[in-house]
């Protein structure tokens, strides 16, 4: 059985396992896709660096442990870390239980617009999963439906 993995439209994205989102206001938060959220499986642990202070894009900032794994997650922006979802760092499973909701790690005030240029946009990120992935298989352990529409779904 194949696994739909979400992507939704409204997002950036630095690579298939981490998303941006305009909060507005030269805001962006930051987040594991649901793809990322599979591929490690079951989180236990995550590293959060501290509100307040800058990162250049592409520095480490973000580890997050599962069973199997550590992923480390580089910035996909500069800028000031302006909020940090505590919750998160309580607990960590809501990564994998709701990536784009409740799951998302922090949030960052943008240094440069120009560090935009290098994400992803939706159509983008299909086609890099598409490529990268299109021989895998992935197993589908939860039964439960996605309550997200049919176009915000990447079936694969």
């Amino acid at each position: 059985m194949k696994k739909n993995f979400i992507f939704p439209e409204n997002c950036l994205y630095y690579s298939t396992f981490v998303w941006v989102e305009d909060r507005g206001r030269g805001i962006f938060r930051i987040g594991l896709t649901d793809y990322g959220q599979h591929v490690l499986d079951d989180i236990i642990s995550i590293t959060l660096p501290e509100k307040g202070i800058y990162v250049e894009k592409d520095e480490e900032i973000i580890s997050i442990d599962s069973i199997e794994d550590t992923f480390t997650i580089h910035s996909p922006i500069a800028g000031t870390i302006d909020e940090l979802n505590m919750e998160v760092r309580q607990g960590p499973e809501l990564l994998n239980e709701s990536p784009y909701e409740d799951g998302w790690i922090l949030e960052i005030e943008i240094g440069s617009e120009d560090d935009l240029d290098s994400l992803l946009d939706y159509n983008d990120v299909l086609d890099n999963f598409h490529e990268e992935y299109e021989d895998e298989d992935f197993d589908e352990d939860d039964e439960e439906e996605d309550s997200i529409s049919e176009e915000d779904e990447f079936n694969y």
